[in-house]
């Protein structure tokens, strides 16, 4: 059942918001064709290390908020704990509060508003 979550994502530009629907990140991040995206996150990348659409999330109907690496060519990466997972491309992946996830040289906090 859904509940009353709310998640702030910061990234290590300083842009912070809370997800309300999809959000798309990348260098020149862009919907494919009748997505609903509420969020476009445009990053820039110094070592061009970010895909043109490099990743997606979103908070799904129970509450969570999950990521999903859009096939980029040099992956995402949820940093949980001091580990480093790697995301396999098209396959959501839960987070949790805490979390950092990196899109090639960006990073991006991930917090549980209460």
């Amino acid at each position: 059942m859904p509940t009353d979550a709310r998640w702030r994502v910061t990234f290590d530009t300083g842009e912070s918001f809370v997800v309300e629907g999809l959000a798309i990140v990348g260098r020149r991040p862009e919907p494919r064709a009748g997505e609903p995206v509420r969020h476009v996150v445009p990053l820039r990348s110094e070592d061009m290390s970010l895909s043109k659409t490099h990743a997606q999330f979103q908070v799904v109907p129970d509450g969570a908020l999950v990521v999903m690496d859009r096939g980029s060519t040099n992956g995402s990466y949820v940093l949980r704990g001091g580990a480093s997972k790697s995301l396999s491309p098209g396959r959501p992946t839960t987070l949790i509060d805490g979390d950092q996830v990196r899109f090639g040289d960006r990073t991006m906090q991930v917090a549980r508003d209460s």
